[in-house]
């Protein structure tokens, strides 16, 4: 009789402890499953970059300002966006955030710019764009002309006259930080060393 009043009185502690460890998951779940559940399907940005083609290509370009139709040749480097996550990343978009001397020091004589999206028609190459999961875009950076030998262009709008250079001299080394944001994806940031001697096949870029 004895064996039986102490089996019965375990089961009801374990049922009791079963009973609270069960409530105490239903609690956590009402409190973090939907902050779990967005965590897991929200988007993921990563900036990839190779010294090989696609990131760098070859191009023919046309002038527009000065003895406008005459070609001329241009070496552009680009870094790919991809979103590693499960849900797609809204209104995404890239900019060179800061350049600094060889040094480390920041330049002073650049702002923050907003670069062009590749491989889409060039009037919407600064809208900001989504990308559905495992999608990845390429994003302009900077692009050597033939016809500048002393200057790398950054990949950003050129007629909206910011009053500071969209350029980087060639001979000199930089580094510059690039950035890439969503409306409801967190930032990414990587940074890249630029070279350039005057050669457009010279135009280099690396992590740093």
């Amino acid at each position: 009789m004895l064996d039986i009043h102490v089996d019965v009185t375990r089961g009801a502690a374990l049922a009791e402890w079963m009973t609270a460890f069960g409530t105490l998951g239903a609690v956590l779940v009402a409190l973090f499953g939907p902050m779990l559940w967005a965590w897991w399907r929200s988007p993921r940005l990563e900036i990839g970059y190779e010294p090989r083609e696609p990131y760098c290509r070859d191009t023919q370009m046309e002038r527009r300002y000065i003895a406008e139709g005459a070609l001329f040749q241009a070496h552009w480097i680009r870094v790919k966006v991809r979103n590693r996550g499960r849900g797609t990343a809204k209104s995404c978009k890239g900019k060179m955030i800061a350049v600094y001397r060889a040094d480390g020091s920041l330049r002073e004589d650049r702002d923050s710019m907003l670069l062009k999206w590749a491989g889409i028609p060039e009037d919407q190459q600064l809208t900001p764009l989504d990308l559905a999961p495992h999608e990845w875009q390429f994003l302009n950076v900077t692009r050597a002309d033939s016809e500048y030998p002393t200057k790398a262009l950054v990949a950003t709008d050129f007629d909206a006259r910011p009053g500071f250079p969209q350029t980087l001299e060639a001979g000199q080394t930089h580094k510059v930080r690039l950035a890439v944001y969503a409306d409801n994806a967190e930032p990414v940031t990587r940074d890249f060393v630029i070279e350039f001697n005057g050669d457009i096949h010279s135009l280099e870029i690396r992590p740093a």
